[in-house]
């Protein structure tokens, strides 16, 4: 029986703004796709704590209608 190594890509689903994330969504942040760990608001936006796939976590301000993509692994 051959094993076979899937493939597992990213794919931008939706652009949120920053009010709609959630915490454990997929984003993309500059060049780079992070999961969101924990989101503090603020009165002029939020701070978002993020961790990329190596663990490296941190903590990134964004205004209150800053745009994401949304990823989904597939």
């Amino acid at each position: 029986m051959a094993d076979t190594m899937m493939d597992m890509e990213y794919v931008k689903v939706d652009i949120l703004t920053s009010g709609q994330l959630e915490v454990d969504d997929l984003i993309q942040v500059g060049d780079e796709v992070v999961s969101i760990v924990e989101i503090i608001s603020l009165p002029d936006g939020y701070t978002i704590e993020i961790i990329n796939d190596f663990g490296e976590r941190e903590v990134i301000e964004v205004g209150e209608y800053d745009q994401f993509d949304l990823m989904l692994l597939m």
